[in-house]
């Protein structure tokens, strides 16, 4: 029945929060930890900032891979083999901050941490894309992204606070054990299927295959692409490797946190506030179906690197941080939704395999970019320079407005 083959697509997504939200818990832990760490031990900025990116350039080679898995294998086993890889992977910083060659451990520690969060990532996404029913496909992906995005602030405060009550070396510990206690939930829990409940009432409908060639052709299609990297260059990317930072220079506080909990705490609010804007947003589009007028919003409430560039004050960074965070809440549910319109029936793995290899290479290029910029030019002039990439994101929001207001003229007809 098709009522039944709804709730049962609903339980599978929502078996999906779990993993998420682990698999984001263990990369937010490394952010407020590792920039302030890294030079105690004598690591230059370059080479922190490298390590913080080298997990998503793994992921720009592996994620069309992945996208391809998910499409023929289902997300069962990528999500269990992701968790796991980063659990692993986790301990290799608490190896690295006892080792002579703490740089080294702390690279070998990251390259397959991109692989794990690639499996992660890619196959949350895409099954929030398969199972979600057609009237309720932006609350169903609001949940996922939620997860994911609700995870990394939950990450942050641990990796702030324990670090900074404790030492660097339980945080990851602990990043570590939690880690492998969501592998063994998505072993028991995750989904088996590789398709929604209800696609057996869509049987008789054509599925053209759809080659990676065919998707990288010039089209609608690039706009939600691009817009992820502008995005994860300036928020995941830049914001997130300087804050730390910034938090020292500025001597910013709350009461009795030190530098790295007063820096988690902060990127918790970001990227917490993004994730239940987005949950909003999920549950908005849904009844009215207006994509691309949330993009806009979002953008503009980008404008909060301005803000951030001139906080001297702890109240006037986090107003900057929850406009940065409101604004990507409005940019990401919609991004995945226009994409889960765009690409053919039977691409959406290598569709959200894109999405991600573009995402990647702005949150690669922004910390080395960030922390290098920061410590050559200082934070007014490389947190004002964000503001450019407004510039770039508007035309893409265009763009998507046109073909938005085109697909409601056909479906009128």
């Amino acid at each position: 029945m098709p009522g039944e083959g709804a709730d049962t697509d609903n339980r599978n997504i929502l078996a999906l929060a779990a993993p998420a939200f682990i698999g984001g818990l263990g990369g937010g832990v490394v952010f407020p930890i590792l920039p302030l760490l890294g030079l105690q031990l004598g690591i230059p900025a370059a080479l922190i900032g490298l390590i913080l990116s080298i997990n998503r350039i793994v992921r720009l080679t592996v994620n069309p891979l992945t996208g391809w898995v998910v499409d023929r294998f289902g997300a069962r086993w990528p999500l269990i083999l992701g968790l796991l890889i980063e659990a692993v992977s986790t301990l290799c910083f608490h190896v690295g901050a006892h080792a002579a060659y703490a740089a080294a451990w702390f690279l070998f520690g990251r390259v397959p941490w991109g692989v794990g969060s690639s499996l992660l990532m890619i196959g949350a996404l895409s099954v929030a894309l398969m199972f979600a029913s057609e009237t309720g496909a932006g609350l169903a992906t609001a949940k996922v992204r939620m997860s994911l995005s609700l995870g990394m602030p939950a990450g942050l405060v641990l990796g702030g606070l324990v670090a900074a009550q404790a030492s660097p070396d339980a945080a990851f510990l602990a990043a570590a054990a939690i880690t492998f206690v969501g592998a063994l939930y998505a072993w028991r829990f995750a989904p088996r299927g590789t398709r929604p409940a209800h696609a057996a009432l869509r049987e008789h409908e054509p599925k053209p295959a759809v080659g990676l060639r065919e998707l990288l052709r010039p089209g609608p299609l690039w706009s939600p692409w691009l817009f992820n990297f502008f995005t994860f260059f300036g928020a995941q990317g830049v914001v997130l490797s300087v804050l730390t930072l910034l938090v020292r220079d500025r001597h910013l506080s709350f009461a009795g946190w030190g530098v790295e909990g007063t820096a988690g705490a902060l990127m918790a609010m970001m990227i917490g506030g993004s994730a239940l804007i987005a949950w909003q947003v999920g549950r908005r589009i849904d009844s009215s179906r207006r994509k691309t007028a949330s993009l806009a919003v979002g953008v503009l409430l980008l404008a909060g690197f301005a803000l951030l560039a001139v906080s001297w004050q702890i109240a006037v960074a986090v107003a900057a941080l929850a406009l940065i965070g409101a604004g990507l809440g409005g940019i990401n549910t919609p991004l995945l939704l226009i994409i889960g319109e765009l690409a053919p029936a039977g691409s959406h793995g290598r569709a959200i395999g894109i999405y991600q290899v573009l995402g990647d290479l702005g949150g690669s290029l922004g910390p080395i970019i960030g922390l290098e910029a920061l410590l050559r030019y200082g934070g007014v002039a490389t947190l004002l320079s964000l503001t450019a990439l407004l510039g770039f994101m508007l035309p893409l929001v265009v763009v998507l407005w046109r073909w938005e207001m085109r697909r409601w003229k056909e479906n009128a007809d």
